[in-house]
């Protein structure tokens, strides 16, 4: 059993987070002061609370236990959205415990500091946070240096295991500052119950909880109902949590119960939500393995009985008709590696990530089934309906030696190959494009060169994103192909990141002249290459994109003999 983060560590010293985290060293500058007070906060499962900043309403005071009460007025989960064109954002925010700024295994940037994200091009990127002092009342900078002129939407998430009295951003006096549009119509929110490791405990700074890394993902509204050490499944929050109309609910208690109450609560507690949510996904979670239960014969006992205790409810309510009940199992939680907790139960900010990958497929999944998908993909454009080639061709303006190569449709994938043997080239969709967001799937076969273009002109002349999964290999560089023919930025090592005989993720991202171009295989940075007039010289500012089967090149080893190349999942998001 997960005990409670409660006990106070007030001389904890942080890990100290650089760039553009709190307090920086310079001066900053003079801030005028805008209370969010009356602002709309996001995440919150009842707006008739006894303080603002609450998780429970105010009739739960006289229903759950003290210390549930009392972990509900913890913020965790709670955020705000805001407009702005501001070049430096500040804040002031006081909490209710000066006497729990940190925990003695958990950062005072997790237990009470503030964490600000950014959106970018319909995605979440952290750019900033404030780091408490040592009382009650906090300032900080959480950015400065943002580029002037766009007004940008933000993130603000409030601390994981205190609670907030009141919220101040500071900006300079000419700064617009106003609530974000309000979500799409009908978007519910993710309602996520359980333990201290779902209420964050121990992430380093508040986005990192799982329950806010899952909502980015999914760019969807989420409750975090996490009570630390109290997570017990207790009938009436399971009244409680039936009041909310959610898009989902994820249910994680089991670290919080010993064998005997989890074979007494959890179906009695999923059977209430159903009751009033018929047609609402639920999604149970087993129990984490434990870092320390390959050793601890009785942790490992715990965790493997109440784990079949889950299943077995799972197969017997799926058995009975319910068609809206999921489930993740322990194995797509922490790594198994012993490197992703701090005491062995706790994650990390590595530990929240693998169980947010883990987690999102299925949450995605849950979703769509009900009629309510996640809105990741909002501005996408296919560009493939995966049973054709469409608007796909041959790209005939290529020098002869890259007008050769085979392509078809084939299982929702369009495929790629040398022929005659020896002979490649290009399949093109003219578009054109300029700005944009490209995102594909690609399955790669040692050796092989093939490759991504954009912004391709009708003689070829274009920027590639190189696939040269092959001996000297430069996955993820950059190469201008016939106008001086060579690369403006190489990545020897992107190979590394390369899945091999598996679907890789690719995403391209384009954008301005002289072009930024930024490129990330299975979530990872490969390049991120900022052109000059004189490297993009010769090159369109807009055009096509095409796909590559390389021709044979003396010397080099570019194609296995019968190799296929496989692209899925084509889609472009332009850019302003």
């Amino acid at each position: 059993m997960n005990p409670p983060l409660l006990r106070p560590f007030p001389h904890f010293v942080a890990v100290v987070l650089f760039s553009l985290v709190a307090r920086g060293a310079t001066t900053p500058a003079a801030a005028t002061w805008r209370p969010l007070d009356t602002w709309p906060i996001e995440g919150k499962g009842w707006e008739d609370t006894k303080a603002r900043y609450d998780r429970l309403p105010a009739k739960a005071e006289k229903i759950v236990r003290a210390p549930v009460w009392n972990l509900a007025t913890n913020s965790a989960g709670l955020r705000v959205r805001f407009v702005t064109d501001a070049t430096e954002i500040r804040a002031r925010w006081r909490v209710r415990d000066a006497a729990r700024t940190a925990l003695p295994h958990m950062p005072a940037t997790g237990v009470s500091g503030l964490d600000l994200y950014v959106r970018d091009a319909g995605e979440w990127r952290w750019v900033g946070g404030g780091r408490p002092g040592s009382d009650a009342s906090h300032e900080a900078t959480l950015a400065r240096g943002l580029a002037a002129g766009p007004r940008r939407e933000f993130l603000l998430y409030l601390p994981l295991y205190n609670g907030v009295e009141s919220v101040e951003l500071g900006l300079p006096a000419a700064a617009v500052l106003e609530p974000a549009p309000t979500r799409d119509a009908g978007r519910k929110p993710i309602v996520f119950y359980g333990t201290s490791i779902l209420q964050g405990g121990c992430a380093s700074r508040p986005g990192m909880a799982y329950p806010a890394i899952i909502g980015r993902r999914l760019d969807h509204p989420t409750v975090n109902l996490g009570f630390s050490g109290n997570g017990k499944s207790e009938p009436e929050l399971a009244a409680l949590l039936a009041e909310i109309d959610a898009a989902a609910f994820v249910l994680d208690s089991l670290p919080n119960l010993d064998v005997a109450q989890a074979k007494e609560r959890v179906e009695p507690f999923i059977r209430v939500i159903r009751a009033a949510r018929p047609n609402t996904p639920i999604i149970l979670v087993e129990n984490l393995a434990y870092a320390d239960a390959g050793f601890v014969e009785r942790r490992r006992a715990k965790v493997a009985e109440v784990n079949a205790h889950l299943r077995a409810i799972y197969e017997r309510l799926v058995k009975a008709g319910d068609r809206r009940l999921h489930y993740v199992p322990a194995s797509l939680l922490l790594g198994g590696d012993g490197e992703d907790t701090v005491d062995g139960t706790h994650p990390t900010d590595l530990g929240f990530l693998r169980m947010a990958e883990g987690m999102t497929p299925i949450l995605s999944e849950a979703l769509a089934g009900a009629g309510s998908p996640s809105s990741t993909e909002q501005g996408f454009i296919p560009l493939f309906d995966g049973k054709s080639l469409g608007a796909w061709a041959p790209h005939e303006g290529m020098p002869p030696l890259h007008r050769h190569g085979k392509w078809w449709a084939e299982n929702g994938e369009l495929r790629g190959t040398q022929d005659p043997p020896g002979k490649g080239g290009l399949l093109w969709i003219e578009g054109p494009y300029r700005d944009f967001i490209l995102k594909l799937e690609v399955f790669l076969t040692y050796p092989m060169d093939t490759g991504i273009f954009v912004r391709v002109g009708p003689d070829g002349r274009s920027h590639q994103v190189c696939l040269d999964y092959r001996p000297g290999s430069d996955v993820g560089a950059i190469f201008i192909p016939f106008v001086g023919h060579s690369y403006v930025q190489r990545n020897r090592e992107g190979a590394r990141h390369v899945r091999p005989d598996a679907w890789n993720e690719v995403t391209v991202r384009m954008e301005g002249e002289p072009a930024r171009i930024r490129v990330w295989m299975n979530q990872r940075l490969l390049t991120d290459f900022q052109h000059t007039e004189a490297t993009t010289r010769g090159v369109p500012t807009e055009g096509g994109i095409a796909l590559q089967v390389h021709p044979d090149v003396a010397g080099l080893t570019t194609w296995h003999p019968g190799g296929v190349v496989r692209f899925r999942h084509l889609r472009l998001k332009p850019l302003p």
